[in-house]
């Protein structure tokens, strides 16, 4: 069901969905609609690739929970629950063992920096999402969290879940227990608002740290409206989070 669904994923978001829209225009080329399909999948292959499109997309993610100012958090009680983004599996630089991929790393490189300013403990959640790697997600972001400087007796991992459903699932039974209501979730900024519904529909009281931004924190130059491969890439990852967000409430509101 897992693979199933992100092969449908694949297809409708660019480029998989671009490229077969493209493609049926070619087929019904002589008709003007179909010669209409193509440049307009052009011209979409050309916005998405540049700055100020891919931040009209993932604005509205990323800033709709401010950063977290630590300052001014009320963090008593509570717990810093970091999400997995990936596993980098078989790296070859570290002797061929499983890692960590940049958004996954990112959002570890910032809950232990939150984790050493406040004290609190961490729950790394992760498993194996179509079997990357050898290792959960959860458990190799604890190891980095360890080898990062927190301490190890504060770092806790959840190694089972393969979405962001199953995370706030998974760690209210954990937390529980524990008696823990209050948490503070790190994730990427653009994976913020589905992460906090996930969470707050089990029940929690989150306080929002996102990190890893899309969204550009400069002044646009004549590069910004140059398409670029990499920006195509965060403008994907954005709609993928739009797609995420509209199933989630379908299949879990």
């Amino acid at each position: 069901m897992l693979l199933a669904s992100k092969v449908i994923s694949q297809l409708l978001l660019p480029p998989g969905g671009l490229i077969l829209l493209a493609l049926i225009g070619v087929l019904f080329w002589k008709r003007y609609w179909g010669r209409s399909v193509v440049v307009v999948c052009l011209l979409m292959f050309w916005g998405l690739s540049t700055e100020p499109v891919r931040d009209a997309l993932s604005k509205p993610l990323e800033f709709k929970y401010p950063a977290l100012q630590l300052n001014n958090a009320k963090l008593e009680h509570s717990a810093i629950v970091l999400l997995g983004g990936g596993i980098y599996a078989n790296a070859p630089e570290y002797g061929g063992s499983d890692e960590l991929r940049s958004y996954a790393m990112m959002r570890t490189l910032y809950a232990a920096h939150v984790a050493k300013q406040t004290g609190l403990n961490v729950y790394s959640t992760g498993g194996k999402p179509l079997v990357e790697g050898d290792a959960a997600e959860g458990d190799v972001m604890r190891r980095w969290l360890i080898r990062l400087g927190v301490a190890e007796n504060k770092v806790f991992a959840e190694s089972y879940a393969n979405n962001t459903w199953q995370n706030a699932v998974y760690m209210k039974a954990i937390l529980a227990k524990k008696g823990i209501k209050n948490i503070v979730l790190v994730t990427s900024a653009w994976h913020m608002p589905r992460s906090v519904w996930c969470f707050e529909s089990q029940g929690f009281k989150v306080i929002p740290a996102p990190t890893d931004y899309l969204t550009s924190q400069r002044q646009y130059d004549l590069r910004s409206y140059v398409p670029r491969w990499t920006v195509f890439s965060d403008s994907g990852q954005a709609l993928h989070e739009y797609l995420g967000l509209f199933w989630y409430h379908l299949k879990y509101g």
